[in-house]
């Protein structure tokens, strides 16, 4: 299961069904409060999450997750069309980071490189 924060709606599709379509699971939210509570129940295998979400802002998100025990070894990879967000992904603890607009292979790269064995 693959958490995705995004709060475009066509864009969290077309990375739900790149996902889908690769043999992954998704579950797509748009605030970060229901990121927050998602990524504490469904403990994904990676969070997919974008910088300018409603609510707890992305990387706040990615700070309080990185912050907890029970989250804070799930890769966490922030999505943004943000200039700064090597810097910005970096002083929040993500994993990695990939820019918008992507390629759907970097994607999934990025899907492989961190996803664990489902169990």
């Amino acid at each position: 299961m693959i958490l995705v924060v995004e709060d475009d709606p066509q864009v969290a599709r077309l990375i739900a069904l790149v996902l889908q379509r690769n043999g992954h699971q998704s579950e797509v939210v748009a605030d970060g409060a229901s990121a927050l509570a998602k990524a504490r129940e469904l403990r994904p295998q990676i969070i997919f999450a974008d910088l300018t979400i409603d609510g707890i802002g992305g990387e706040q998100l990615c700070s309080m997750i990185k912050a907890a025990p029970e989250t804070r070894d799930i890769p966490y990879i922030v999505l943004s069309g943000d200039r700064d967000i090597a810097e910005k992904a970096r002083v929040c603890g993500a994993d990695d980071y990939m820019g918008k607009p992507f390629e759907f292979e970097d994607l999934i790269g990025l899907v492989r490189k961190y996803a664990r064995a489902e169990s």
